[in-house]
């Protein structure tokens, strides 16, 4: 498939940039490495924009609601970070969330287009059908940060990078597929797998604050928002997380934070567009180590 191709491109593409940013040729005065690690307990909001056969109106499908993907799980997270003086670094992180579940009984009918444009077939769920769905989201960050502004209270980053996130979604099951070319239901045997893989790169721009009330202890914040359309994709980001942390003897620190996090992703095809968001949010706990 032309979408798979895409996607193993762009993974391999984020890998060479994500070695060759991260393995500096000169150690400059007062660089260091920064490792975190880490994870919280997401609340997730998922949905896809679908057709009702019995309407032909287009409605949200929820995932969590109508296909009974979990809502609340532990996601991980990991970062590591270079910054070759006081002001100017560069960083890598990955999160990721995988979600599969079985319905037995669909109470709400639908029908969604294949989002490759190259792929002209409408796929159909219909009431009372067993449908398998499979939803995993991997997320990575490249970017660059430039400390701007730095006294003995306030730390503020100015940060520059790419989001990749990889969409993974499958119905597997009792599923009916209609080509343009021939309008009638053409039946696909259960366990057969309709699956698609998106990728959407994502520039973003942010702020990283750091603000010491007391030894020891600061309140930190972070915001990213971003808008872009590349070539059939258009998405939109954003990134927002608050909470407080603990250092301890200025190598080792905590913190606990709150993070809201929402991606959507829409795929125009030649006669439809396939929209997809997710979203997550919930508290997050990050240890990290500098040396």
């Amino acid at each position: 498939m032309q979408l798979n191709t895409k996607l193993n491109q762009t993974k391999m593409s984020l890998l060479v940039i994500a070695i060759l940013v991260l393995s500096p040729a000169v150690v400059a005065d007062e660089s260091r490495f920064k490792i975190a690690i880490g994870g919280f307990y997401s609340n997730s909001d998922t949905g896809m924009d679908v057709t009702s056969p019995l309407t032909d109106k287009t409605f949200e499908l929820d995932f969590e609601t109508d296909l009974e993907l979990v809502e609340s799980e532990f996601l991980p997270f990991f970062e590591i970070a270079y910054w070759f003086n006081a002001q100017h670094g560069i960083y890598f992180d990955w999160q990721r969330l995988h979600r599969d579940a079985t319905n037995t009984n669909i109470t709400v009918p639908y029908e969604f287009d294949h989002p490759d444009p190259d792929i002209d077939e409408t796929y159909s769920v219909q009431l009372g059908a067993e449908i398998t769905t499979t939803f995993n989201v991997d997320i990575a960050r490249i970017g660059y940060g430039y400390d701007f502004y730095k006294d003995d209270a306030w730390d503020l980053i100015f940060t520059a990078g790419l989001h990749v996130m990889w969409l993974e979604l499958g119905f597997e099951g009792e599923i009916g597929a209609c080509l343009d070319d021939n309008c009638g239901i053409i039946d696909i045997a259960p366990d057969t797998v309709v699956f698609t893989d998106v990728t959407a790169p994502l520039p973003d721009l942010g702020l990283l604050a750091h603000y010491q009330f007391a030894d020891s202890w600061s309140i930190t914040g972070h915001a990213q928002y971003f808008y872009i359309k590349i070539d059939n994709i258009k998405g939109e980001l954003i990134d927002l997380s608050g909470g407080i942390e603990y250092n301890f003897e200025g190598k080792f620190a905590a913190d606990l934070s709150y993070k809201y996090y929402k991606v959507t992703v829409d795929i125009e095809g030649d006669h439809t567009t396939t929209s997809i968001h997710y979203g997550f949010h919930g508290p997050m706990l990050t240890l990290s180590y500098e040396f």
